[in-house]
């Protein structure tokens, strides 16, 4: 091999290593952090009461269900 073939192997070798950066990349980083900053608003909202009484029922036939399958 010689010195030419060496430094086409090291430079096809460093391209494979480094691919070109995609240009929507920036663009897929931008709305991924508006829609973290959109989903931590709305996450960080209170719970309805109407939704906390709901789950209550839920938990409560849940509990229920299990209770009668072991008489």
């Amino acid at each position: 091999m010689d010195d030419r073939e060496t430094k086409d192997h090291m430079f096809q070798t460093k391209q494979q290593r480094s691919p070109e950066p995609n240009p929507q990349y920036g663009v897929q980083t931008a709305i991924g952090k508006r829609l973290k900053a959109y989903y931590d608003d709305v996450a960080s909202e209170p719970v309805p009461d109407r939704f906390l009484s709901l789950l209550d029922a839920l938990d409560a036939a849940e509990t229920a269900s299990k209770n009668a399958g072991r008489k």
